[in-house]
């Protein structure tokens, strides 16, 4: 890998993470500010977090396995690897 490569792939690890660490404080700051947990609004707002969620730590993950960073035990869902 050259010098270059490997500072886009550091970069990249960087943003996903970076992007991955907001979405999470995003949706614990949307838990700060709860207090009626019957609005339906709460459902929708927090499905669209989640989902947020979820792209960044897949994006964090791909870019992670690009790298060539990769512990099976810790970053797969399946309890079986």
């Amino acid at each position: 890998m050259t010098s270059r490569m490997a500072d886009k792939t550091i970069i990249a690890l960087r943003e996903t993470a970076l992007a991955y660490a907001e979405a999470v404080r995003t949706t614990q700051r949307f838990f700060d500010r709860l207090e009626d947990t019957d609005d339906p609004s709460v459902l929708v707002e927090y499905a669209a977090l989640a989902e947020r969620e979820k792209e960044a730590q897949e994006a964090r993950l791909d870019a992670l396995e690009a790298a060539g960073i990769e512990v099976p035990s810790i970053d797969e869902s399946d309890s079986d690897n």
